[in-house]
């Protein structure tokens, strides 16, 4: 089992650690920069090199600093930004990362019913259905003889959580491409794949925007059940403003697509590294599903960070924490944090305890969590029924972001059962 730091992740400068501008990101996480932190300035402040970045902030590195900050909300909120970008701006589009309590509760109670563990059981069946679809379509178009090689992300990843927020949404799946496209964009304007132009991320903001209006405006005369329809509802009531719904709608999207995506992106890259993880959960599924789930996801990692704005002065590690100061919780590293977890670097599928803090902690966790880990259960679970071994087939390309931890391609070769 994987149980070291990559050797392409070994080398940095202690000198001149970078973990928040995006570029660095390009060849994978920086894993051992992470862990001297870790060790060595759990609260370190770094100036960032990036001209969409803020100028500097603050990095909690250790799991214990970032649970416990997720649950400041005394000192420590979300009004002024949920990442380190330089161009937050308090009229742009409002969702519930960019706003704190009693807001945030209000807005937060207006869907969180649709994305309860109750509600979300409720397509158990229809998403092992589309997961196996998804899968038999890749293997069909790409068989030769007993195996088929095929990019993960392209073909399962980026499909089925787009798919899945779509219907959710109660849009029509024609729109999946470019929802795809605007997502993309809106995550990491500094990769060139996604973000071809300067202005790509405000246009594809923009049209978005749009988009949602739209939506709203046609939820309004024709109701349906879907979630398009529940938010149309509150504007209707005057508890949520159309720029409140616009922004609401966009967070719905991008997350609910980005979060599961990389999550089983990761997840089939570990298991296709660690073929006795992949034998031990094809042999007893039953058994293994749920902690494969909670493993995934602490291996992925999928938000890399969230940042928090300082409210009121506060010290941590030493270090005077002023109104204004950005903070960035950095999850990545926090689930591969010695202190918690035992061997971090080893991907263990029942790994128990596992207190991977993925989705959050506090006010803030994750909304759609449920949902995220019922279509990474449903993709594992309809995978092992179809394939008896997996195996890297190429290098894993990256996502240029600081803030998601994402897989671009991953050529992965598929032996059929």
């Amino acid at each position: 089992m994987t149980n070291t730091i990559p050797e392409s992740l070994r080398t940095f400068d202690v000198d001149n650690i970078d973990v928040l501008s995006n570029v660095p990101y390009k060849d994978g996480p920086p894993h051992e920069a992470y862990q001297w932190l870790r060790d060595n300035a759990p609260l370190h402040r770094q100036s960032i090199d990036d001209p969409i970045m803020v100028g500097q902030s603050f990095v909690a590195t250790r799991h214990e600093d970032v649970k416990n900050i997720s649950g400041d909300l005394e000192h420590f909120g979300n009004f002024e930004g949920h990442n380190l970008r330089n161009d937050h701006n308090v009229d742009d589009v409002v969702h519930l990362l960019l706003v704190d309590r009693p807001k945030h509760t209000d807005m937060r109670l207006m869907a969180s019913r649709q994305f309860t563990p109750k509600m979300v059981r409720r397509y158990t069946e229809h998403y092992h259905d589309l997961a196996g679809r998804l899968i038999d379509r890749a293997i069909a178009q790409h068989r030769d003889g007993d195996s088929a090689t095929i990019d993960i992300v392209e073909w399962l990843s980026v499909e089925f959580p787009m798919q899945a927020i779509v219907e959710l949404m109660g849009t029509p799946m024609d729109d999946h491409d470019r929802l795809l496209q605007w997502s993309n964009a809106t995550i990491s304007n500094l990769d060139p794949e996604y973000s071809p132009t300067p202005d790509a991320r405000d246009q594809a903001l923009q049209e978005m925007a749009a988009y949602a209006m739209e939506l709203a405006d046609d939820r309004s005369k024709n109701p349906m059940d879907d979630l398009a329809t529940v938010l149309a509802e509150q504007v209707k009531s005057g508890d949520l403003t159309p720029h409140e719904y616009v922004g609401y709608v966009i967070l719905l999207f991008v997350a609910g697509n980005e979060t599961t995506r990389n999550n089983i992106s990761w997840g089939i890259q570990a298991l296709a590294s660690n073929p006795d993880q992949w034998a031990k959960l094809s042999a007893d599924p039953d058994r293994y599903l749920d902690s494969a789930v909670e493993e995934v996801t602490r291996w992925a990692s999928p938000i890399n960070y969230m940042s928090r704005t300082v409210h009121t002065a506060t010290e941590l590690h030493g270090e005077l924490l002023e109104p204004g100061d950005k903070v960035a919780l950095m999850y990545l590293s926090a689930n591969r944090d010695e202190r918690v977890f035992e061997n971090p670097f080893q991907f263990n599928i029942d790994r128990s305890p596992n207190p991977q803090i993925s989705f959050g902690f506090g006010a803030h966790f994750c909304l759609g969590a449920h949902l995220a880990r019922l279509e990474t259960r449903a993709m594992l679970a309809e995978l092992v029924k179809r394939v008896k071994h997996l195996e890297p087939a190429g290098e894993t390309e990256f996502v240029w972001s600081s803030f998601i931890n994402g897989v671009k391609r991953l050529p992965t070769r598929l032996t059929v059962a």
